[in-house]
């Protein structure tokens, strides 16, 4: 067997599947909180939302959230899937496979605010937050995991006449810290506009993007059910014919401190982090804007755009490698190659990396990322003095491989001060079993859009927070 090839690469999707499993769905904010008057994470919906009162973080256990979403896999299957990351055979099994579609995604992320605080100064709400946020998603079809189960023999094949091709295979990771300052203008009692700037620097982007890997032979003298991961020469023995594999892939990488390992062929092997030169790799810029306008007595209508934006990554810390398999054609009048051919798609990774023959282009250039942008429209109305509210909010995520939409319904609850409580239920990206709720607890904050009741939620997320209240709202 051939050396197991960026065994890193397999870290980073790890780190993507147990974000999926301990989080959040769709956008660095819970939607729960967008009726809180009291509660300032209503900002990161709006920026023209401000809160009733000022407000400081405290380090450590201030804003902290988490989200992901899958097409296919619920909370307890990504779950399964981040406890067995490291096991092959997890992903062959009947009970994994039965859940998959022809293609198969998972959107994932958090953030942590290190230091934020905002205040009221006249008619104005000025904000301030250094936080760092990772995101990822990962887009597989259906054939990746069949070719798994192929080369174990769970499947009887031909392969006088086998074709597996994998198209559009795609894993992206990102990891920023954000430096932003906020202002919002309230320009009468019914209409406030608001805006962030966002520094951006960059830690690190991997992606990983395959339009097409096929796996082609035709060869006799095989069992249909062999299991080309423990088959030995001896299995081999009277097989005859050709095989090759195809592939179109790019890999593109920008992480101080990571280095691209290449064997003796010149394709990569491994991954290398040097914790010591670990830096920031990239630097680019991202807004918010939003505007609010009272309609009617009671009813407001809000619309806005976060993470508008870009990061510039250098080109000292920027590799590139792209497929290469001309040479993995097999002839079995050639001695040994059929032993190779063994070696290569007999691999256990769900990613089969051997398959690509990644090489290094040695050039060294710039690139640019954008951050996944969310269009958010909604509308309130309050009554008896503002102690209850209903509303709705629309939200449109633009992140890749395609886009995701969700609608909440909610009714608020603000008794008092310290008090303000929220029910929510958004119907569309979970199958209608969406239920949220979020709590504002005097300086504590509490708030899920998909509360977890086991019953196959394709969706989770959870923001809790915890900060020292500041001046009020001028009259």
């Amino acid at each position: 067997m051939l050396p197991n090839p960026l065994t890193n690469l397999k870290v980073a999707c790890a780190l993507l599947f147990a974000l999926a499993a301990t989080a959040a769905a769709h956008a660095q904010f819970v939607r729960s909180a967008f009726m809180m008057e009291s509660a300032q994470y209503r900002m990161q919906i709006n920026p023209a939302l401000a809160p009733d009162r000022g407000y400081v973080h405290l380090p450590a256990v201030s804003n902290t959230s988490a989200w992901a979403y899958s097409n296919v896999l619920d909370v307890d299957a990504m779950n399964e899937m981040a406890k067995n990351i490291d096991d092959p055979d997890y992903y062959t099994t009947d009970g994994f496979y039965s859940n998959l579609k022809d293609r198969n995604r998972i959107t994932a992320g958090s953030g942590i605010d290190v230091v934020a605080a905002g205040w009221w100064h006249g008619k104005g709400f000025m904000s301030f937050n250094i936080g760092v946020k990772v995101d990822g998603n990962a887009n597989a079809p259906l054939e990746m995991f069949t070719f798994m189960r192929d080369m174990r023999g769970m499947n009887s094949n031909d392969y006088s006449d086998y074709i597996c091709d994998m198209r559009d295979v795609e894993f992206n990771a990102t990891a920023y810290t954000e430096i932003g300052f906020g202002y919002t203008r309230q320009i009468d009692h019914r209409l406030s506009v608001g805006g962030r700037v966002k520094g951006l620097l960059g830690i690190g982007n991997m992606k990983l993007q395959a339009g097409r890997v096929a796996v082609i032979t035709n060869l006799v003298g095989l069992d249909p059910e062999l299991d080309w991961s423990t088959a030995s020469a001896m299995d081999l023995r009277n097989a005859r014919g050709t095989a090759w594999v195809e592939a179109d892939a790019h890999l593109e990488s920008s992480c101080e401190g990571l280095e691209l390992v290449t064997n003796d062929d010149n394709y990569i092997e491994t991954l290398r982090f040097h914790g010591r030169n670990l830096g920031f790799s990239g630097f680019g810029a991202a807004v918010d804007v939003g505007v609010a306008y009272e309609v009617a007595n009671g009813l407001t209508l809000s619309a806005a755009v976060n993470d508008l934006g870009f990061i510039r990554w250098s080109s000292g810390c920027t590799r590139d490698a792209y497929a290469n398999t001309e040479d993995l054609a097999f002839d079995s009048s050639h001695p040994g190659d059929i032993t190779r051919f063994m070696g290569i798609i007999g691999s256990d990774e769900p990613i089969n990396l051997h398959l690509l023959r990644l090489t290094p282009t040695g050039e060294k250039r710039s690139r640019s990322t954008s951050l996944s942008s969310t269009i958010t429209l909604g509308g309130e109305y309050r009554l008896a003095g503002g102690k209850w509210g209903f509303g709705a909010l629309y939200s449109h995520h633009n992140v890749k491989p395609s886009s995701l939409d969700e609608l909440t319904l909610g009714v608020n609850l603000h008794p008092a001060g310290l008090l303000d409580f929220a029910i929510t239920y958004s119907p569309l990206l979970c199958g209608g079993q969406s239920f949220g709720a979020a709590m504002k607890l005097g300086p504590l904050f509490v708030g899920t859009d998909y509360i977890y009741l086991g019953n196959g939620s394709k969706g989770c997320n959870a923001l809790v927070g915890l900060s020292i209240p500041l001046g009020k709202r001028p009259q």
